[in-house]
Parts: C-alpha cells; sequence; structure tokens
C-alpha cells in the first residue's frame, strides 16, 4: 500500500508540474498580446497591451484640422475601446485551455484567477515525503 501511495503523489507531483508549467507558458504568452485600432480615415492609430495598457499613440498632421477636441477625445476613447476589447479577446482564448467555461474576468485579468501562493509556483517542488 506504501508504494502505491508513494507512486499517486509523485503522479500528482508531476501532474500538477506539467499543469504549472502549461500554465506559466500561457501567461507569458498572453502578456504579450497587443492590439492596434485605427479610425476609419486612417488619421489615429493607437496600440493597447495586454490589461489594455496604452502602448503607442499616432496621430497624422491633418487630424487637428478635421476634428474637435470633442471629437478626437471621442475617437482615441472609443479606439482605446476597440483595441482593449481585442486584447481581453485574444488573452481569453490563450487562456481558455485552463480555464473552467464560463470564466471570464470582466477586466481581462486572467493573473489573478490563478493565485500566486507563497511557494506555489517556484521552480522546484520539493518531492513527496514517504508517509
Amino acid at each position: 500500500m506504501d508504494d502505491q501511495l508513494s507512486e499517486n503523489i509523485e503522479e500528482l507531483r508531476a501532474n500538477y508540474q506539467d499543469k504549472r508549467a502549461e500554465i506559466r507558458e500561457l501567461q507569458k504568452r498572453a502578456s504579450r498580446v497587443t492590439s492596434t485600432a485605427r479610425s476609419r480615415d486612417g488619421l489615429i492609430s493607437l496600440e493597447v497591451g495586454a490589461q489594455g495598457q496604452l502602448l503607442g499613440l499616432s496621430l497624422k498632421p491633418g487630424v487637428y484640422s478635421r476634428l474637435s477636441p470633442q471629437r478626437l477625445a471621442a475617437a482615441l476613447t472609443d479606439l482605446a475601446k476597440t483595441a482593449t476589447a481585442d486584447v481581453t479577446e485574444q488573452v481569453r482564448q490563450i487562456m481558455a485551455p485552463v480555464l473552467p467555461p464560463g470564466v471570464m474576468p470582466a477586466d481581462g485579468d486572467f493573473a489573478r484567477l490563478i493565485p500566486r501562493l507563497p511557494g506555489m509556483l517556484d521552480d522546484e517542488v520539493p518531492p513527496a515525503r514517504p508517509l
């Protein structure tokens, strides 16, 4: 019985390490996701990162003469929402294999769904001790 229990514990440990490595790789992929949204007239483009943070903004010279400050602000806001929705969907697709069905954080922050408990995601997990 002790040998069988030890084998079961080692199998569980190996499965855990495999799943942990998979999650770590998916989190790395998800953290590199970006999306660029462009206005229809091509005067404005912006890029956001995996959590919707602004990474880049490009305004062509004619934008100031064609749009009022209010319309420019509205266009920027709409483009940011579009790009953020896109990265959220990309991250959802990346993380789907390790998340239960229907789990979708409203803010797109998947990292908080997989808690970092002390020692939980360390590179080395000590081998199970015999009972």
